[in-house]
């Protein structure tokens, strides 16, 4: 009588199994995706908003928030400091053939808690003629821009600092003072950069893009997506007035 063959029964090969436990957890995770279609596109776009937002691009609208502080108040002098740069050339400048008007920012009242700066904007339209006008801006002001369509948006700081803290003349571009600070007519070697603690250059960032914004030197052309402007030399600080630290008060 012939045998019969024995059968014999075979664990299956390892590979199987995980492609089979790899597909079981896939067809949940696909599942899931499915019911929320956008989740993805929501995700990349909360990325590019956060990115924005840090950046200092366009983020709100005008019926969001608090109004904020007062930006420009003029008490002084006059108001030629506002719209002083608007509409002006900046590569023009850079390339030395725009020398004027230039304006130089001295401090006068100030402090790292104080919201409110009080500056005075030393302005020139020549080597030799100038004027001083004075006027208050605060640290929480929006700084906000219409566009043709007439709508308002508002934009943050951080992007504009960034080349404000080591902006410099071009080499050659115009005479300088070096590392002495002075109300003008010559810029210093480097436009904003001075020598204080943290807490105070955060206030002072504030301060310092809050006139270029008024002043129209930064932000109200199509200015915000380069950095040209950061070798416009003709607005610098000039300095503090040793009389008004309210730190000291």
């Amino acid at each position: 009588m012939a045998m019969m063959p024995t059968l014999r029964k075979t664990a299956p090969r390892p590979h199987t199994t995980a492609l089979a436990l790899t597909f079981g957890l896939l067809v949940p995770f696909v599942g899931n995706t499915q019911d929320r279609p956008q989740s993805a596109g929501q995700k990349i776009g909360d990325l590019f908003s956060d990115v924005k937002n840090k950046l200092g691009l366009r983020i709100e609208r005008p019926a969001q928030g608090g109004a904020g502080g007062v930006l420009y108040a003029p008490l002084s002098g006059g108001q030629t400091f506002r719209t002083l740069f608007r509409n002006e050339d900046h590569d023009q400048a850079i390339q030395g053939r725009l020398q004027w008007p230039r304006a130089a920012l001295t401090f006068v009242e100030y402090g790292r808690n104080l919201p409110c700066w009080t500056v005075k904007a030393t302005i020139w339209t020549s080597p030799t003629s100038s004027h001083d006008e004075t006027f208050r801006t605060c640290t929480t002001a929006k700084l906000t821009k219409t566009n043709d369509l007439g709508e308002v948006s508002t934009f943050g700081r951080s992007i504009g600092f960034v080349g404000l803290l080591n902006a410099q003349p071009r080499f050659g571009a115009v005479p300088t003072t070096g590392d002495t600070r002075t109300r003008g007519p010559n810029p210093p070697r480097l436009l904003f950069q001075v020598d204080v603690d943290k807490t105070m250059r955060d206030k002072l960032r504030d301060i310092v893009i809050n006139s270029a914004w008024v002043s129209g030197f930064y932000g109200q052309g199509n200015d915000l997506s380069h950095a040209s402007i950061f070798y416009d030399y003709r607005m610098w600080i000039a300095g503090f007035e040793t009389t008004g630290n309210r730190d000291q008060s």
